[in-house]
C-alpha cells in the first residue's frame, strides 16, 4: 500500500544547533540559510528513499504552521505581543495577525522561493508537494479576532471570503507554474466545528453556526476554482491539538462533516483516525467515489512502535467504505513538534515510523 506523509518533519541536530547559534549571535543569517538549505536537501533525500510519491521541504523553515504563510499575504502584518496573558494563566508571547488592508495575493511571497529550492532539489525524481494552512483556518482566525463578527474588521463577510479565496487561488496557480504537483491544505477549522466545547463558545458569542459551516466550505472550494487538474488538490483534516476530530458520521443538521466530505472540491483527503474508535471510521461513508483517501494511523508524536495488528485491523475496517485502490496510509499528523525532546523523540524516529507503516 502507498505510504504518504503529512509534510512536516523534525529537523536534525545540525539545523537545531545552527538555529541556536544564530540566536546567540555566533553565526549570521547567511550562514543559517546555507545550513537550512543543506537540511532541506537531506530531508528530501530521506523522503525519496522512503518511496513517498510527493515530497515537501519538511516545513523546516517555518516557525508556525499557519501564520508564516498568512504574514506573507498582502493586507496582513505580524503583531508581536511580548507581554500580557492572552487568556492564559501565565505570561505569554506570541505573533498575531493584524489586518492592514484587504487580504490579497503576494507575488513575492517567500514560500515561492522555498518551493523553487525544493523543486530544484527534487530534480523531477518524484512529485513535489506544497502544504498551506487551509483558507478556512484564516477565515476562522479572523472570526476569533473579531469576536465572531468579521464585519467589524472587514467591509463585509462576503468580501472577506472572496478575498481570502482569491489570494489562495492565485497562490496555487503560481505554485503550479513553478512545478508543484500536489497542493495540500492543512485544515483544523472543519475539525474544530466537531468540538462541542469550541462550538459552544461560538454560539455564546452570537455566531450563526450553520452559516459559518457554509462559509468554511465555500472559502475552500472557491480557493480551488480553476486550478489545473494535473495538480493534485488535497486536504488534511485535523482537530487541532486533539489531532483526530470528534466527528460524527450521522447527517445531523449541525454536523459539518457529511457536507464537507461530500462537497469539498479536492482530489484527496488525509484523515487521521483513533485506532480505538470504530464508530468514527464510518464518517468515510460520505466520501464520494473516485476521491483518494490517506488514513492517518501511526502516532507521529511518540517514539513507541505502533501495534501492527491494530493498524491492519483499522485498514480492514476502512475497506468497507474505501476501495483499496484509492487508499494510502500515513502518520496521524506531521512529525514537527516543539516539544519533541520532552516526548523522547529523535530525528530517526520519523523515518522508522514510515518504514513501519510500509510493512503494514
Amino acid at each position: 500500500m502507498i505510504i504518504e506523509a503529512i509534510g512536516s518533519f523534525l529537523p536534525d541536530e545540525v539545523l537545531i544547533t545552527a538555529r541556536r547559534d544564530f540566536e546567540r549571535g555566533i553565526i549570521d543569517r547567511e550562514s543559517l540559510v546555507a545550513i537550512e538549505d543543506e537540511a532541506v536537501r537531506r530531508i528530501v533525500e530521506r523522503q525519496i528513499a522512503c518511496g513517498l510519491p510527493f515530497v515537501t521541504s519538511g516545513e523546516l523553515r517555518r516557525k508556525h504552521w499557519a501564520k508564516d504563510f498568512w504574514f506573507g499575504l498582502n493586507g496582513i502584518s505580524c503583531e508581536h505581543i511580548s507581554t500580557g496573558r492572552l487568556y492564559q494563566p501565565v505570561e505569554s508571547a506570541t505573533d498575531l495577525i493584524h489586518l492592514i488592508g484587504r487580504i490579497g495575493f503576494n507575488p513575492d511571497h517567500p514560500f515561492f522561493d522555498d518551493f523553487r529550492f525544493l523543486y530544484d532539489t527534487v530534480a523531477q525524481r518524484t512529485g513535489c508537494r506544497q502544504s498551506l494552512p487551509s483558507p478556512a483556518d484564516l477565515l476562522l482566525e479572523i472570526y476569533a479576532l473579531s469576536n465572531g463578527h468579521p464585519e467589524k474588521l472587514y467591509s463585509s463577510p462576503d468580501t472577506l471570503i472572496d478575498d481570502i479565496a482569491e489570494s489562495y487561488r492565485l497562490t496555487a496557480l503560481k505554485l503550479h507554474e513553478l512545478g508543484c504537483d500536489s497542493l495540500q491544505y492543512d485544515d483544523t477549522a472543519l475539525g474544530l466545528m466537531c468540538d462541542d466545547n469550541y462550538t459552544k463558545c461560538l454560539l455564546q458569542g452570537g455566531v450563526d453556526l450553520l452559516k459559518l459551516h457554509g462559509e468554511l466550505i465555500r472559502v475552500i472550494n472557491a480557493s480551488l476554482d480553476g486550478i489545473p487538474e494535473e495538480m493534485e488538490k488535497a486536504i488534511y483534516l485535523s482537530g487541532g491539538d486533539k489531532i483526530v476530530p470528534e466527528w460524527e458520521y450521522i447527517n445531523y443538521p449541525d454536523n459539518i462533516m457529511p457536507d464537507a466530505l461530500s462537497t469539498l472540491n479536492v482530489d484527496k483527503f488525509f484523515i487521521p483516525l483513533d485506532l480505538g474508535n470504530d464508530y468514527a471510521i464510518e464518517v468515510m461513508r460520505h466520501i464520494p467515489d473516485g476521491k483518494a483517501v490517506v488514513i492517518g494511523l501511526a502516532d507521529a508524536h511518540s517514539p513507541l512502535q505502533d501495534n501492527p495488528v491494530s493498524l491492519r485491523s483499522v485498514v480492514s475496517k476502512v475497506g468497507r467504505f474505501i476501495d483499496s485502490s484509492r487508499l494510502a496510509l500515513s502518520p496521524r499528523t506531521g512529525f514537527k513538534l516543539a516539544s519533541y525532546s520532552e516526548r523522547a523523540l529523535i530525528y530517526e524516529d520519523q523515518w522508522r515510523k514510515l518504514r513501519e507503516l510500509a510493512a503494514v
